[in-house]
């Protein structure tokens, strides 16, 4: 039995007592966090200035771009509408099988309501096993495009293959959106080289361009989120040495209150999400004030794309919604995003119906892997080519004592 399953309960056991032992402190920092932030509401020009400068907190910060206390109902959704969503899946570089390749699928989907209404729904596999689909070259190296760098390519053909059904579909007198699973800030290529974020990146900022010419709003979806963002903002209000002029800018390399032996002041915070700051401050189908990330790499690489988000409350859970600057500057572009995610929400029982559509479409299985792998070994051996699994491979399909 390769896991054992009595350890594992009681160690399930212990969790669980922890989980529930830390619940009330949990609800206690929630309420400490909102009454902060409500002393603050009508000061958002002060604490943005603030997090513009603390260049040296030791946490991810935002910037809001409305009051703090912003609650928008969902506007009601067009009669008509289209949306259209990417999601992907990949099987990654594989050392030990007898060809050097990987496979990206990306699931497609086109849904009209309405008067007309209508559905495609379709997968795109692509199969890389050039050199130029394999390797990132700066001229003197080849970087493999695996692993973390293979999830970003992905990321970005999703971004591209929306910008492509945004294109085709798009009809003049339906308002339509483009949704996407996840973040749109592609946190792995935060640290990339050069070389490596101009081959990744800017194909997908090119096709966030596309979309920004034909007017169709981008958005991605982020199910019980965890990031902290706009809560780094809120740490910043407990912090004393904000309130010192000549600590601007230093905030955490010296933190006065551990000098002084003492637990942080922002230590409610510890452990929280942004999410938690939302809980009870949105009724259904609300969301929240919009709000820039100022991550280095949102900054420094997405010019108009820079990626702004607000927080929408689906029955009992927080969900993000992230948008490019350019829907985020404009009104009717935010509310239509926010009624037809809300809509798709309602519709796909808690989670948008069109990227549980392409997720479906994207997903490989198991049994589809399976069925790749023996593609790709018939044909080789079928063309009369070397077909070897290395050892290791072997030696996982045939046990021995």
């Amino acid at each position: 039995m390769p896991l054992d399953v009595i350890t594992l309960a009681r160690a399930v056991r212990d969790m669980t007592t922890h989980v529930v032992s830390g619940t009330a402190e949990r609800l206690r920092q929630r309420g400490v966090i909102r009454a902060m932030l409500e002393r603050h509401v009508g000061h958002e020009e002060h604490w943005n200035d603030v997090v513009t400068i603390s260049d040296r907190a030791q946490w991810l910060l935002a910037r809001t771009t409305e009051a703090f206390d912003t609650t928008r109902d969902a506007p009601a959704p067009p009669a008509d509408y289209i949306i259209v969503a990417t999601d992907g899946s990949q099987l990654d570089v594989e050392r030990h099988g007898m060809a050097v390749c990987a496979l990206i699928n990306i699931g497609h989907v086109y849904i009209r309501y309405g008067a007309d209404p209508q559905a495609i729904l379709t997968s795109v596999p692509q199969l890389a096993y050039q050199d130029e689909d394999l390797y990132i070259s700066n001229g003197m190296r080849r970087i493999p495009i695996e692993g973390q760098l293979l999830n970003a390519k992905r990321d970005a053909q999703e971004g591209i293959a929306l910008a492509g059904l945004a294109a085709e579909h798009l009809a003049a007198d339906i308002p339509m959106i483009a949704l996407q699973d996840g973040t749109l800030m592609r946190w792995n290529l935060a640290n990339a080289e050069d070389v490596v974020r101009t081959a990744l990146l800017d194909p997908y900022l090119a096709a966030l361009d596309r979309c920004k010419a034909l007017g169709v709003p981008v958005a991605s979806y982020i199910s019980r989120p965890r990031s902290p963002e706009f809560l780094g903002m809120v740490r910043l209000m407990f912090c004393p040495d904000v309130r010192l002029p000549e600590r601007r800018g230093a905030i955490c390399d010296q933190c006065s209150d551990v000098r002084a032996g003492r637990a942080p002041s922002c230590h409610p915070c510890d452990d929280m999400a942004d999410a938690d700051v939302y809980g009870d401050r949105l009724a259904e189908g609300q969301r929240g004030p919009i709000t820039l990330s100022l991550a280095r790499a949102n900054r420094e690489f997405y010019r108009e794309h820079a990626i702004h988000f607000f927080y929408l409350r689906v029955s009992d859970e927080i969900a993000r919604v992230e948008v490019p600057q350019w829907v985020a500057q404009n009104a009717a572009l935010v509310d239509r995003v926010h009624a037809i995610v809300y809509d798709q929400v309602l519709r796909g029982q808690g989670y948008p119906v069109a990227l549980a559509r392409a997720h479906e479409q994207a997903i490989v299985r198991a049994s589809d892997r399976r069925v790749f792998i023996q593609m790709v070994e018939q044909m080789l051996i079928n063309n009369e080519l070397p077909a070897l699994n290395s050892k290791k491979r072997n030696s996982k399909e045939f046990q021995s004592v």
